[in-house]
């Protein structure tokens, strides 16, 4: 309950933020949260890399100093802002997040503790997991779907680099 304080204080001041997770940091905006998922701005190297849900559960930490102010201040020189484009993402729980992507058409990557991850389409939601469609490294289409136990999800990314440019491929 104290992480979800944390989260909600940041996002309720704005601010540069640092999330602990297991499977590292990540830097940004929090834009919205809930009690059950997170939802960051990312930003890396003082550019916005799209967007990432995590459980709260899952955060270990939520980092606000006086060096993020100052990385404020690089982003803004940059013209990087925090932004409201994600304002249709539902973070009620996972049915509601995979619902509003799939009905936004996002590719997604998805990702789990023992470091699997695949990217695609959300094909089905389901109560207890999502049916991707899936891509290949190469920008080929899996033939079967993958099935994705949510309790397996430990980060949802998207409208980041690398599965924007496999959804471009794939729908050329």
């Amino acid at each position: 309950m104290e992480t979800y304080k944390d989260l909600q204080k940041a996002l309720n001041a704005g601010t540069y933020v640092r999330l602990t997770l297991s499977d590292g940091e990540h830097e940004g905006f929090i834009i919205a949260v809930s009690p059950a998922l997170v939802l960051l701005q990312a930003i890396h190297e003082w550019q916005d890399v799209g967007a990432l849900v995590a459980p709260v559960d899952l955060v270990e930490a939520v980092e606000i100093s006086d060096y993020h102010d100052d990385q404020i201040n690089i982003l803004d020189f940059n013209s990087v802002k925090r932004t409201k484009r994600y304002g249709w993402v539902r973070l009620g729980g996972w049915q509601d997040l995979f619902k509003s992507l799939q009905y936004k058409d996002k590719f997604v990557m998805l990702s789990a503790n023992d470091d699997s991850a695949d990217v695609g389409k959300v094909d089905t939601v389901e109560s207890e997991l999502v049916v991707l469609k899936a891509v290949d490294p190469g920008g080929n289409w899996y033939e079967d779907e993958i099935e994705w136990p949510f309790d397996d999800i430990t980060l949802v990314q998207f409208d980041d680099s690398y599965s924007r440019t496999l959804q471009r491929y794939v729908e050329k």
